[in-house]
């Protein structure tokens, strides 16, 4: 058991870099502290902003080292800790900013910018792990396959946060997709010019579906560009971390000590 303490924290300290490590507990700090004002009912207390909901994403910004504690050799522990770097933001933006700090009614768009960057992210992540399905099966992909393959997991993604939103508000009382303009009316003190659409809403009856509609799009936004940056800049696939490489020196090296010992 001490070993495997020592190896895990050992990985924590050889995989990161000081500077990231340093950058996720400021994000986290400020979780904490959201977490603890909400739990005392402090001023960002709401009831759409309960301590559990901090404290969910306070754990999803921990999900590189949850990955380390996997069993076996799972695919995700072959994933970089960079990946952490983008995600523990997305947590942040959405949980501390959003809900705590009430930016989704004091920023105009601020929801629906959530959604084009989080759709990004979920891309990005899609190509990590594409990557990482690579080093597991160490099979060689031109990047061109894997972008595409990033695109998928990241609409997959995005649909699941809807399907997550439509469920939250179904069972569990929320108003996440907007479905009650008095709901959000509410939420944003009974001011309408703090309810941002994306297009106009017109009949009010509409206004859910035209909630949901903005943030379908912004996804497909965030995603797509993502997709173009990966298309340009695809970093796990050239230079000193082209993985092709790296899979194909590995696949030569076992071939060379799997003749020498015969």
């Amino acid at each position: 058991m001490k070993n495997r303490i020592k190896k895990y924290f050992n990985t924590i300290f050889t995989q990161c870099r000081k500077s990231e490590l340093i950058y996720w507990w400021i994000l986290r700090g400020l979780m904490i502290y959201a977490f603890f004002d909400t739990l005392l009912g402090g001023s960002g207390y709401t009831a759409s902003n309960p301590p559990i909901q901090i404290l969910a994403n306070l754990v999803g910004m921990f999900a590189y080292e949850i990955i380390l504690l996997l069993p076996g050799n799972n695919r995700l522990k072959l994933m970089s800790p960079r990946f952490q770097n983008i995600t523990a933001l997305g947590f942040l933006l959405g949980s501390f900013g959003g809900a705590y700090l009430n930016l989704y009614y004091a920023v105009p768009g601020y929801d629906k910018i959530l959604h084009a960057f989080g759709t990004a992210e979920a891309v990005y992540i899609g190509y990590e792990y594409v990557c990482a399905t690579q080093l597991k099966f160490k099979k060689t992909c031109p990047h061109q396959i894997a972008n595409l393959c990033a695109v998928g997991f990241g609409f997959i993604l995005s649909s699941a946060w809807e399907v997550f939103e439509f469920t939250y508000d179904t069972y569990f009382g929320g108003d996440a997709q907007h479905w009650s303009y008095e709901l959000a009316l509410k939420a944003a003190g009974n001011d309408p010019s703090k309810i941002f659409n994306l297009f106009p809403v017109g009949d009010i009856s509409r206004f859910a579906l035209m909630d949901t509609m903005g943030d379908i799009v912004l996804n497909f936004i965030g995603g797509f560009a993502m997709y173009i940056i990966l298309c340009i800049i695809p970093y796990n696939h050239k230079g000193k971390n082209n993985i092709n490489a790296r899979i194909l020196a590995e696949t030569a090296a076992e071939r060379s000590a799997a003749a020498a010992n015969t």
